[in-house]
């Protein structure tokens, strides 16, 4: 008997097409090991293809041959889109893949323009936007490592399991994106790739070793932890290395004080109107947003939570600036009204010295003269 062979099978699925589906699919491509040479007799192929129709969506097909299972499954244009920007994980199905099928040259040359795009990472904004990218990455697995902690080791070792693969393949994009390229292989053979780049963090081996390895629930979600975080913290550094190259003190700062009256404004009025719940809220947004921007002006790194809280204190504490929580009190307001208008003459003044020019007029006249050149 003749031995199998997988391509037998696409061309039969690209048969099909050309009879029945030649307007419906626009590209139907290969990709995986069969491209790259890493292909065993149990191999499927891995096949995709983009519909041009809302009828070319039903063309897929998943099905079992020769005890192989195959999935011919579709790939639209709009996720396309996404891998070429790299904001979709899978970019490294668009970007080595092999065509099976080309309606026109049109779709061809819209095609191979996601590919280029993918391949020229020079052509991308530039380090901002993949570490935005890569940020955004890591985010998303903040809500799946809270479950982690949460559960203690009530679970079976199966749970922490599933939960560390929703953590690590995330976490891995957000790799890839720091050192500006995507992942190629998926499934465990892209490690090799990751422990190669040069912007990775130091235990990133030894973290993944003991996440997949571990039979010790705390020491595998303590490895997942520790994953996160030192990614997280590359990011940090990343971001500081970048924001610190490309703008100055004045450039960070200007425009701030301006907008931020406006929030000290809306604490004084709510103080004067004995409106607690409003002077709460507008007050913890006031001291909140006044930390990060001390702590950005200062590193260049624009920090949330208690990390700006701890940093951006200690910058307002040394220039004199008053903090508005802790003077709230829900029999008392005045202090809190007090502090917030000496925070807005102390926070203008602060920043003149530091060479911030702050866009204060006094008349319509003179703001017309600064925004038409008339009086």
């Amino acid at each position: 008997m003749d031995k199998f062979n997988v391509f037998d099978v696409s061309a039969t699925l690209i048969e099909r097409i050309r009879r029945y589906h030649a307007e419906d699919v626009a590209i139907a491509a290969y990709y995986g090991s069969y491209l790259d040479g890493t292909a065993t007799d149990r191999s499927d192929l891995d096949f995709f293809f983009i519909p041009a129709t809302p009828e070319g969506g039903n063309v897929g097909l998943s099905f079992i041959l020769h005890n192989i299972g195959f999935d011919f499954w579709p790939l639209s244009w709009e996720r396309a889109e996404r891998m070429a920007t790299l904001t979709d994980g899978q970019a490294g199905i668009l970007a080595d893949c092999r065509l099976l099928y080309v309606r026109s040259d049109e779709d061809l040359e819209r095609f191979n323009d996601l590919k280029r795009r993918i391949k020229d990472l020079r052509s991308f904004e530039g380090e901002e936007a993949f570490i935005r990218l890569a940020d955004s990455k890591i985010q998303q697995v903040y809500p799946t490592l809270y479950e982690l902690r949460r559960a203690g080791t009530r679970r079976p070792l199966t749970y922490y399991r599933m939960q560390a693969y929703e953590i690590m393949m995330p976490t891995f994009e957000a790799i890839a994106l720091l050192n500006r390229t995507y992942l190629r292989k998926g499934w465990g053979k892209n490690l090799p790739q990751l422990y190669n780049m040069p912007i990775r963090p130091q235990s990133l081996e030894v973290d993944v070793n003991t996440i997949l390895r571990s039979a010790d629930i705390p020491e595998a979600v303590a490895a997942c932890e520790r994953l996160v975080d030192s990614v997280r913290l590359l990011i940090t550094q990343r971001r500081a290395e970048f924001e610190s190259n490309s703008s100055s003190y004045a450039e960070r700062a200007t425009g701030f004080y301006e907008e931020f009256k406006g929030m000290l404004d809306k604490v004084q009025f709510a103080c004067e109107r004995q409106d607690y719940e409003v002077a709460f809220f507008a007050a913890a947004q006031a001291d909140a947003e006044l930390n990060s921007f001390l702590v950005f002006c200062e590193t260049g790194q624009w920090k949330s939570g208690a990390e700006a809280a701890e940093a951006g204190r200690k910058i307002a504490d040394e220039a004199k600036l008053p903090a508005l929580v802790p003077l709230l009190d829900p029999a008392n307001l005045i202090p809190l009204q007090s502090a917030s208008h000496w925070l807005s003459i102390s926070l203008e003044r602060y920043l003149r010295e530091k060479g911030i020019e702050i866009r204060r007029f006094t008349s319509l006249s003179d703001f017309r003269e600064y925004l038409l050149g008339v009086r």
